[in-house]
């Protein structure tokens, strides 16, 4: 059987000295580059912060002189006083427009029970060459209309056309007036005389209608 001896003593033994000059400034000078790359990343930081804050108080200021320039634009805005009466003339038209749909579409009894759309129809239905409508007034129980023509041969056929449509059952139109009217020519040597045709004459004319006994039209 073998037995070890350890014949060194203890105190024989080489020793680890963390006070040794290398150790210490090896320690020494990482200390410094750690130092040193912290203060570089501070004022890095710094600097980027400081970026941040100026680009946000640019902002801030932009947005101080925009609200400064509404409330300027706001305060020396003036009402417009012309508004309400404009509005109120809308509506006004918007009213008149409305009434008088209603009283065109609106039955008028025996005289007129399907309303004067149905006239309003029936002239549109009759319409002629050389014969056309300027004007005409409805009621209940007349109709008045005022036209012109070209050629005053041509009232005999439309008042036959006007009796023959149905929306005029119960009633016969005849002729109120004629008149021939000769448009003014230009004076000569003007400039009108030289880029205006002549006008055609033709003749004015109003019909009114007449009740017929027992609601049948006569010829």
């Amino acid at each position: 059987m073998s037995q070890q001896i350890n014949l060194i003593l203890p105190e024989l033994r080489p020793r680890f000295d963390w006070l040794a000059l290398p150790l210490v400034a090896a320690v020494a000078l990482a200390g410094i580059v750690l130092v040193a790359l912290l203060a570089q990343f501070q004022a890095y930081r710094h600097g980027q912060l400081s970026s941040e804050a100026a680009a946000v108080n640019g902002q801030l200021l932009n947005l101080q002189q925009q609200v400064q320039a509404l409330a300027q634009a706001v305060g020396a805005r003036k009402p417009n006083t012309a508004l309400p009466e404009q509005i109120g003339q809308l509506r006004s038209g918007v009213e008149q427009r409305r009434e008088v749909l209603d009283f065109i579409g609106r039955r008028q009894g025996t005289v007129n029970p399907q309303g004067f759309a149905a006239m309003l129809d029936g002239f549109s239905r009759q319409t002629l060459d050389g014969a056309w409508l300027v004007g005409f007034i409805l009621a209940p129980e007349e109709i008045e209309i005022r036209g012109r023509l070209l050629d005053p041969a041509l009232l005999p056929r439309y008042i036959g056309r006007l009796n023959e449509d149905p929306a005029f059952a119960g009633r016969r139109f005849a002729a109120l007036e004629m008149t021939g009217v000769v448009p003014a020519l230009p004076k000569a040597g003007s400039t009108e005389s030289k880029q205006v045709m002549p006008a055609r004459p033709f003749t004015e004319f109003i019909l009114r209608t007449d009740k017929v006994p027992g609601g049948e039209k006569r010829p």
